[in-house]
């Protein structure tokens, strides 16, 4: 059975973006209403600094949760921007490490709700070491309304983390199961 998209209006426009379209069954002509959410793409990163052995992650209030959720730092992917490019410049927005680009490494690409929304996230594996901490970054962009803590646990505490489901951002879980499947000093 095969679809096509008849037509698409945009029904809400803020810092979501709500479209809703026509989809015609091809066999049978059938025709249904379905919404989604365009949202753009995004770039999640798992960093380890290697001289501390900790894993860096971000906690920040997540509105839609009501509370702060430990994940993976990740940020929207900015038009004419790599996935790559996002990873390195949202690294050093959120937790304040520059990532060189020979010590990040793509992993995979999926949709995180195909059901509603149009985007993909872009997973990266990141490695830093001590040096690479710049001084005053970090924590988010205050014209962005971000207010991230920026925090280190040490590796063995994170996969306790993954083991115990303690992570309640499927996309730092997924990431965390990855890792632990893959051996950490083989992924770069």
């Amino acid at each position: 059975m095969d679809f096509k998209v008849i037509s698409e209006k945009l029904k809400y426009d803020s810092f979501l973006k709500i479209k809703e379209g026509t989809i015609e069954m091809i066999d049978s002509g059938k025709r249904h209403n379905r919404e989604r959410v365009d949202r753009p793409d995004a770039s999640v990163v798992l960093i380890r600094n290697i001289d501390q052995n900790t894993i860096v992650l971000v906690e920040q209030f997540r509105y839609p949760t009501g509370k702060k959720i430990l994940e993976a730092m990740a940020g929207k992917v900015d038009k004419g921007e790599s996935p790559l490019d996002a990873a390195i410049r949202e690294t050093r927005e959120e937790c304040g490490y520059k990532v060189k680009p020979k010590n990040i490494k793509h992993l995979h690409s999926s949709f995180s709700t195909p059901g509603y929304s149009s985007e993909k996230f872009h997973l990266f594996y990141a490695e830093v070491t001590n040096s690479d901490k710049l001084k005053n970054e970090g924590g988010g962009l205050d014209d962005e309304n971000e207010y991230i803590n920026v925090v280190e646990l040490p590796v063995e505490v994170f996969k306790e983390k993954v083991d115990n489901l303690e992570l309640e951002d499927t996309k730092t879980l997924l990431l965390g199961m990855f890792l632990k499947s893959n051996h950490f000093s083989s992924l770069l």
